[in-house]
């Protein structure tokens, strides 16, 4: 079963990745344009911390952990999690 630190690390992961994959410029236009239509309406570090904070952890193990219970030393990515003040440009040729 998945625990609610490991869901919210794999929440934070996607996030960041979504980030590698919009600003690599080696990867196909198209897919760095699906990853940026993608991260718009993904939660970010903030909105996972709100939905920790209003829906704890219960006996089913359902939940989401705080990101500050994340282990600090687990790789979020190159750019870091996905926040609220991201910005991802939409790509273009070149």
């Amino acid at each position: 079963m998945t625990t609610a630190v490991e869901r919210t690390r794999a929440l934070l992961w996607g996030g960041a990745f979504l980030m590698e994959v919009a600003r690599d410029k080696s990867l196909p236009l198209t897919l760095r344009r699906q990853a940026v239509v993608i991260a718009r309406h993904f939660p970010t570090i903030e909105q996972i911390a709100a939905m920790a904070r209003l829906r704890p952890v219960d006996f089913h193990g359902t939940g989401l952990a705080s990101p500050d219970e994340i282990p600090p030393d687990t790789d979020i990515g190159k750019f870091g999690p996905l926040k609220a003040s991201t910005r991802l440009a939409w790509p273009e040729e070149g």
